[in-house]
């Protein structure tokens, strides 16, 4: 076979494949992905056959702070004990990060910390219409190898021999106008707090662009340099009627009907759809109100966190545990990456 690199066109693909595969490479069992604790998003939990839980971090190129990010899922995971019926958490926690290439900052991150972080690196070569993902152990050179099933083609694009660089450093500036008025008006804790919501959303993917508009600020994706897409938007800030704060909107899960075929009836099962959603950063009553109509005057839906919680189960898959706005921030993100990249 030539040895022509190719590479996952986004890391959702290679989360697709990894998922799909994780018997075959690693000997594990999939419990979950893009699992949301504690505000942290984990790309795959897993399970050997002892019940140990495994935690897998992918980059799609290589990235500087995997240890980190794997440290923080590490300590949620520690605190919560989600699945403690499929996880025996008297066994420690196996940390795994799947990379391109790992930086030089990623081994010495990993030498000075308390924790055990397993290192694999993967290569794909391409020969015509034939795929082969080699996955090796960074210490022990270990390797297992398969062919990408035809279905995972699509996924793939040539990199022309050249490694993946690493992802660069976004450099975000000030707010909008619109967002960073509100701020100026808003005591140090509240400006803190909107700033670091801020920061969420646009550090999670550089396509989420920031967009003010009169009083409201949006994020979703990019549209050229100075727009989003209204249909594929996160987030946004919104004055509260009577105040200067801003009320946090976010695109979350909700049931919809859908139409059967033929006679454009609907169906009776209700599939996963996103809905504008108010979050309140600014009282201790955790609730979480859904609009569906063009206006966000009258909910719909009103939920308590943990009511929305087992509403979202049969939509996810799996019943997510929401402590705080910022596990709702970090589902909203999941939800935004799976829409731009269907």
């Amino acid at each position: 076979m030539a040895d022509w690199r190719w590479r996952f066109k986004t890391e959702f693909d290679l989360e697709e494949f990894i998922w799909a595969n994780l018997e075959a490479f690693l000997n594990l069992k999939p419990l979950a992905r893009q699992y949301i604790i504690e505000g942290q998003i984990c790309d795959i939990l897993a399970t050997t056959s002892e019940r140990q839980l495994v935690v897998l971090e992918l980059k799609n190129v290589e990235d500087r702070y995997v240890v980190q990010q794997l440290t923080r899922y590490y300590a949620s995971l520690c605190h919560v004990q989600p699945f403690a019926d499929q996880v025996d958490y008297s066994l420690p926690i196996r940390l795994i990060a799947i990379a391109p290439t790992f930086h030089a900052h990623n081994h010495i991150d990993r030498e000075h910390s308390r924790l055990d972080f397993e290192f694999y690196r993967f290569k794909i070569i391409g020969d015509g219409d034939r795929f082969r993902f080699q996955l090796v152990h960074a210490d022990s050179a270990a390797e297992t190898a398969i062919d990408v099933h035809p279905k995972f083609h699509p996924y793939l694009q040539p990199t022309e021999g050249e490694p993946a660089l690493a992802t660069p450093t976004r450099v975000i500036g000030r707010p909008p106008k619109s967002l960073r008025t509100q701020m100026e008006q808003m005591a140090p804790e509240q400006a803190e707090l909107v700033s670091a919501l801020r920061l969420q959303f646009l550090e999670f993917d550089e396509r989420i662009r920031e967009v003010g508009r009169s009083s409201r600020t949006q994020y979703g994706l990019a549209k050229g340099e100075k727009e989003v897409y209204k249909t594929k938007l996160c987030a946004e800030f919104l004055p509260l009627m009577g105040s200067s704060l801003p009320e946090l909107y976010l695109m979350l899960p909700y049931p919809k009907k859908e139409f059967g075929a033929p006679g454009h009836t609907y169906k009776k099962e209700r599939v996963k759809g996103l809905a504008w959603a108010g979050i309140s950063l600014w009282s201790n009553v955790k609730h979480v109100n859904f609009y569906l109509g063009k206006s966000r005057v009258g909910s719909s839906y009103h939920f308590s966190y943990s009511d929305y919680a087992k509403f979202c189960k049969p939509l996810l898959d799996y019943q997510p545990q929401f402590e705080s706005f910022e596990d709702l921030v970090a589902l909203a993100l999941v939800e935004w990456k799976q829409v731009v990249e269907e």
